[in-house]
């Protein structure tokens, strides 16, 4: 029997580390299990909470070991495998990921072998190489994964404190027992500040399969709630958008998602309110139409108006996402942010300090958006949509030119003041998420 374990990497850090679920490892797992039955003994390494000293003692010892990176991620999961080296010298180590597909090279040395594209089929082939001793340094999916030919994720690898927890909604549904799902993947959309655009085009599961696996949530874990971590969570094409809200309507269940700020009707958005839509984050982004020409966001703020406007009137509130350093922001952002802020009425705001991902294309053209000293260490993006508490000090990963393509920045300091300023009068008014 082969025995393989899906590491999750510490993260003492993240205040919530069990938020969401390990969707990638749980579907792999789910895959391989299918595939070769009893022949695998599968599991789930989770050292999530746990700090980087202290992991040592949570590591049992497996055959083959799974990674899934992000470029946050990659110091920690680097030192665990190490680690995982010194301890047990003779096993063998996978990695994929979006870090793995942008840095493949620098992979190709840290790992035994590394998975370009989706893992869904590649994994497969691994295993089969590796209980045949013909494993590759390097394996790449030929095409997009047809997410429909396989089953849902089983949570079964993982503890049910860490699957269910309550706080998932806000108001009266908090005490809803929920965990997190993926019905989809892809985005359509190409904002030039987002690295989710390096693996295929946008699919969705379909509506049999989507109520199939949230019934299966509900029979086996009582979940009442979801998060869904999909980019779009009411699609803007109806022909999909419809089918896709109905499946979760009949299940009976609350859930949160994210959405466009536009393209989406208000016929829709009445339907997702009956499918138990009570929460939408709605990915704005800036107030400042020459920023949003800048990111390629291609929305217009009347349009994000009409949009928050129509998710009150049917109940779903509307949480904003904004992001203060992004390129051609102006001086008073500030006051033009609480402006909209005041028209569009949103029930709450989460504010982030900008910071060029890997896989962007803003990291990867940084000149052409008038940025310099970007942080070589990705482990300092690790905090980037965190809320900075009195002992952290929010700090940027880069700075700008004084003089860009889109004209005169403003300096780190002050990019940072605004940020401090608005968060400060988003929690005096509890609007701050």
């Amino acid at each position: 029997m082969l025995h393989i374990g899906f590491v999750l990497p510490p993260d003492a850090g993240n205040f919530k580390p069990f938020r969401s679920q390990p969707l990638t490892s749980l579907y792999l797992l789910t895959i391989l299990e299918e595939k070769f039955g009893d022949r695998l003994d599968l599991s789930v390494i989770d050292l999530r909470g746990i700090s980087r000293e202290n992991a040592r003692y949570y590591l049992p010892e497996r055959d083959v070991y799974f990674y899934t990176l992000m470029s946050q991620e990659y110091r920690n999961v680097c030192e665990v495998k190490d680690l995982l080296c010194s301890i047990y010298p003779k096993t063998v180590h996978v990695a994929g990921g979006v870090h793995v597909n942008l840095f493949q090279e620098d992979s190709a040395k840290q790992f035994d072998s590394i998975v370009l594209g989706e893992g869904d089929e590649t994994v497969v082939e691994i295993v089969k190489d590796i209980l045949n001793a013909e494993l590759k340094p390097v394996y790449q999916s030929s095409e997009p994964v047809d997410i429909n030919r396989y089953p849902c994720p089983d949570r079964k690898y993982i503890p049910l404190p860490a699957i269910v927890e309550t706080g998932l909604l806000a108001g009266e549904n908090m005490d809803l027992p929920g965990t997190s799902v993926l019905f989809s993947r892809g985005c359509p959309f190409r904002c030039s500040f987002c690295a989710n655009v390096n693996f295929g085009p946008t699919r969705f599961r379909t509506p049999e399969l989507i109520e199939q696996e949230i019934e299966y949530l509900k029979k086996d874990y009582n979940v009442k709630a979801l998060a869904l971590k999909d980019d779009n969570a009411i699609p803007t094409n109806e022909r999909i958008a419809r089918p896709f809200l109905e499946a979760i309507g009949r299940t009976q269940v609350k859930w949160r998602g994210q959405s466009r700020a536009n393209g989406i009707s208000a016929d829709m958005v009445k339907l997702a309110a009956e499918a138990g839509c009570t929460d939408i984050g709605i990915g704005i982004e800036s107030v400042w139409p020459e920023t949003l020409k800048l990111i390629n966001k291609k929305i217009k703020l009347e349009e994000a108006k009409q949009y928050i406007k129509a998710l009150r009137k049917y109940g779903i509130g509307a949480r904003l996402h904004l992001i203060f350093g992004l390129p051609g922001e102006p001086q008073d952002i500030v006051g033009r942010t609480l402006e909209f802020i005041e028209e569009s009425e949103p029930s709450s705001v989460l504010l982030n300090l900008f910071c060029p991902l890997p896989g962007s294309d803003i990291a990867t053209n940084p000149k052409s958006y008038g940025i310099r000293n970007v942080s070589p260490d990705w482990h300092d993006y690790r905090n980037l949509y965190a809320r900075f508490d009195e002992e952290e000090q929010p700090h940027m990963w880069f700075e700008y030119e004084e003089t860009t393509p889109w004209g005169n920045s403003m300096s780190s300091e002050r990019i940072i003041g605004n940020y401090s300023e608005l968060q400060a009068i988003l929690r005096e008014r509890n609007l701050n998420f």
